[in-house]
């Protein structure tokens, strides 16, 4: 018995030794290097189309519409008494977005596309959600609408100036649904709406999102799903340079906050920058304002080289 404890605590002290030495050698813990994005968009692929391709949601609930409904999706699979129901993979709007060089295929279930305007990619909106790792219990969810601001997307496939996070997920799946037609928004921050708002779910992979990263109970390279309810939303001009931040994504791949959206290289994407061609003269100076100040376009292109005045440093 004693030779046992005594080769247990050598065993323990030279694992002991051997995790010391490679913290020594190293710095510190070792921290694994991310993975492929090639490789990890495929895997999230495959996951979520296994997923949708076994379960439905009460399509049937949202189609009656019965008096006491309570509008909510509820997700279940495809098996015995539910077997000749209708997949969600039958259903969802299949949306391919490019990050980090790689194509991500993010999936997009309408439940009730809303009776309301539909928001841009770069807008701020208002909406009630749940969210859930596929096969797995949620892990967040929101007691009243909360306000998401859309251009600060900041999937880990393509970081600019934040850290990673799930709203390009939201940027491109939310203008698919229509807001409610009355909204009414108290002193006290306090919401009612009418009943007539978009519904519907968001399935984002994980390169659109966390990736490698840890946030709260999520783990890396989680997938995600998101339940939501758009209630309202904002057109929204973050640095107030007279263009909606929607119509400063340069290279048109909706997302903002990248080095793509920056023409002078400033490190400031446009949408934050009021004088984006850094000439010396404010944006707004080089665009055109009705007296309430709204855009008027097209856009003034003094030399008409095809560069709009406000992107072309040549302009003063």
């Amino acid at each position: 018995m004693m030779n046992m404890v005594r080769n247990v605590l050598v065993a323990a002290l030279g694992l002991l030794i051997i995790v010391s030495c490679k913290k020594d050698d190293d710095g510190g813990p070792t921290v694994e290097p991310p993975r492929d994005f090639g490789e990890v968009a495929l895997e999230s692929q495959e996951i979520f189309e296994a997923f949708l391709s076994t379960h439905f949601y009460n399509y049937e609930e949202f189609e009656t519409e019965a008096q006491d409904f309570d509008y909510k999706i509820r997700f279940d699979t495809i098996s015995g008494a539910n077997s000749d129901k209708t997949s969600l993979m039958e259903q969802v709007i299949v949306k391919t977005i490019k990050r980090g060089g790689v194509d991500h295929k993010l999936y997009v279930l309408v439940a009730r596309e809303g009776e309301g305007v539909k928001p841009h990619f770069a807008d701020s909106t208002l909406v009630n959600y749940e969210g859930n790792v596929p096969y797995k219990n949620k892990f967040d969810f929101s007691v009243t609408p909360v306000w998401e601001d859309l251009a600060s997307a900041a999937p880990a496939a393509e970081l600019y100036t934040q850290t990673p996070n799930y709203l390009d997920g939201f940027a491109n799946a939310l203008p698919e649904f229509g807001v409610a037609t009355e909204v009414g928004i108290g002193a006290d921050g306090s919401t009612t709406y009418s009943n007539d708002y978009g519904i519907g779910a968001i399935f984002i992979p994980t390169g659109l999102a966390y990736y490698n990263s840890r946030s709260g109970t999520i783990a890396p390279y989680e997938n995600l799903i998101f339940k939501i309810e758009l209630i309202a939303f904002k057109e929204t001009d973050h640095d107030r340079d007279g263009i909606p931040s929607y119509l400063e994504d340069i290279n048109g791949n909706n997302y903002v906050n990248d080095l793509g959206d920056d023409t002078d290289g400033d490190r400031v994407p446009d949408y934050l920058d009021t004088d984006d061609d850094g000439d010396g003269t404010p944006t707004r100076e080089e665009i055109n304002l009705d007296e309430d100040g709204n855009l008027i376009l097209p856009f003034p292109d003094s030399d008409n080289d095809g560069v709009p005045d406000y992107l072309d440093p040549d302009i003063s």
